[in-house]
């Protein structure tokens, strides 16, 4: 099998540096430097599937620790949620947010811990849901706020998705407890 030569080449956080001379069976071990500064060895299958994408950082980040008994917290679980609306055209609330072109910014988007730093220093707590003051803007520090779910309502953030209302979608409550009184029976899932 022909060596391509992968020097240069960027595959997540790891630039390529060179080709080390060892190998792994068949494969190619190449020296590469994270973003976070760290040299790693990987071999070449796992650059090209992408399996590898980091020195082990990016895995401390994903696997932050930032939970109770095994349980993500809810500031982890408010980080995902604005994810996967921007970005997963599969999730219920895509159409609002990612459909329209909302994005999160790239630090953000790359690390739960610079969302976390960013949070608390501005006043996070968990009685609080994330708003974009402009609701046509991206989530980033420079457009982004913590407001109690009624603040939220009242500025507009609460919206239609199929039928039945949600606020944020890290938010889940009753139907029943925003619509006059037998309006609305059935309750949010």
């Amino acid at each position: 099998m022909r060596k391509i030569d992968i020097t240069g080449q960027k595959v997540g956080r790891l630039t390529v540096l060179s080709d080390t001379g060892k190998n792994s069976g068949s494969h190619t071990i190449w020296l590469c430097r994270c973003d976070c500064g760290q040299l790693t060895e990987v071999r070449s299958d796992r650059l090209r599937s992408s399996h590898t994408k980091s020195c082990g950082c990016l895995r401390k980040e994903i696997k932050h620790g930032d939970s109770c008994g095994g349980k993500k917290s809810r500031l982890y679980g408010i980080w995902d949620s604005m994810k996967l609306r921007c970005f997963n055209p599969k999730q219920q609330g895509y159409k609002y947010y990612g459909g329209k072109g909302i994005k999160v910014c790239d630090e953000w988007k790359n690390s739960y811990l610079t969302f976390k730093a960013w949070a608390l220093a501005n006043g996070y707590q968990d009685n609080l849901t994330i708003d974009r003051i402009d609701s046509d803007g991206n989530y980033c520090p420079e457009n982004c706020r913590w407001l109690t779910l009624s603040e939220n309502v009242r500025n507009g953030a609460f919206k239609r998705w199929g039928g039945e209302h949600k606020a944020e979608q890290e938010v889940r409550i009753s139907a029943l407890a925003l619509e006059p009184a037998g309006k609305n029976k059935r309750r949010l899932k």
